[in-house]
């Protein structure tokens, strides 16, 4: 279902309209500014306030002018060494306070969207070296994927700032005459290109404890996080849904009544729709619980009746019994399997 829902997605895409600052903020080292060009300077002007979001092929326009203006081909990638926002900073923050530098990558990729919605990042762990992998959604600018390549570079620098091993290499989309540069303003490393734009890994170091992981600080963050993933743009009602109830787990009311009225609809409208779409409310719960259960198993940073108590079970006999029915398995079977799996690893 997941990859059918970022294929409906791909029909219109909305990009944060943090980037455009974000953007010209970075423009100022070049002496030049957005409100130079004609045509992005109705996207740029003072006299109306920024929007949240802009779609994607503004946002291309926004990125073929910068880029212009700078008359650098990898300003995009430079973009990390000259303005960082606020939201990468915590992201950051809270991959830091993660148990692993596996768990901090899944963190990464989980909460990457309250940075890009053009970019989801994948982790393939099926090869010798694992590489994190960074899949366009619709058709992003190549700016936007290397100034993603360049931020997500700097915060996995950020996890285990006393080993320098655990990137291996990265790889360009697009032939890259430069590679020395690169290599500068990505502090180091391998530059290559090839089909997709990704960054290997070192296997060896995946599962090694994190000296900064904070249970408190990444539990806290992730509910921002969360809160934060509800609130983005989606023209998917599946989608929409599964984020609400998502943002509502552990409240102890995870009602119909809850999800449809921030949306304006009634209740039995809301069931209708997905009727349409071949699934009901109950199901999409269903699938929320499940997936966050494994998630949060996975992570290991809570006790089993906790996550119970997250997922808004009233009990952990009533959470072992859905996940038996989910699994097969009990959820300490389970977090057993996952840890032999990390020791084999």
């Amino acid at each position: 279902m997941q990859e059918s829902l970022i294929e409906q997605s791909q029909a219109r895409v909305r990009e944060h309209g943090y980037w455009v600052s974000s953007i010209d903020r970075a423009l100022e080292h070049y002496g030049v500014a957005l409100a130079q060009s004609s045509l992005a300077y109705n996207l740029t002007s003072n006299n109306r306030p920024a929007p949240p979001f802009i779609e994607q092929a503004n946002c291309n326009l926004i990125w073929t002018e910068a880029s212009r203006l700078a008359d650098d081909d990898l300003f995009g990638l430079r973009l990390h060494r000259l303005f960082t926002p606020t939201v990468i900073s915590m992201l950051g923050l809270s991959a830091s306070a993660c148990s692993t530098v596996a768990t901090a990558i899944g963190h990464l990729s989980r909460f990457l969207p309250v940075i890009s919605t053009q970019v989801r990042l994948e982790l393939d762990r099926e090869v010798s070296d694992p590489s994190l992998i960074l899949v366009p959604i619709g058709n992003p600018h190549p700016q936007q994927l290397e100034a993603v390549l360049g931020y997500i570079f700097r915060l996995l620098g950020q996890l285990h700032h006393a080993n320098s091993g655990l990137i291996k290499r990265v790889v360009f989309r697009r032939p890259v005459k430069e590679t020395g540069v690169c290599r500068r303003l990505l502090g180091g490393g391998e530059v290559d290109f090839g089909e997709q734009y990704q960054v290997v890994l070192s296997q060896a170091l995946l599962d090694k404890p994190l000296a900064t992981a904070d249970t408190f600080i990444a539990t806290r963050l992730t509910e921002t996080f969360q809160d934060m993933i509800a609130s983005l743009p989606s023209h998917d009602l599946v989608e929409q849904v599964k984020r609400r109830v998502q943002l509502l787990l552990g409240s102890g009311d995870i009602s119909v009544e809850r999800i449809a009225c921030p949306m304006n609809i009634s209740p039995r409208h809301l069931r209708r729709k997905l009727s349409q779409e071949d699934t009901s409310y109950e199901q999409l719960v269903d699938e929320v619980r499940r997936e966050t259960a494994m998630r949060m198993i996975g992570e290991g940073q809570l006790s089993l009746t906790s996550i119970a108590y997250e997922l808004g079970f009233l009990d952990p006999s009533s959470f072992t019994r859905a996940f038996r029915r989910w699994t097969n398995m009990s959820p300490t079977r389970f977090r057993q399997q996952v840890a032999e799996l990390s020791k084999d690893r």
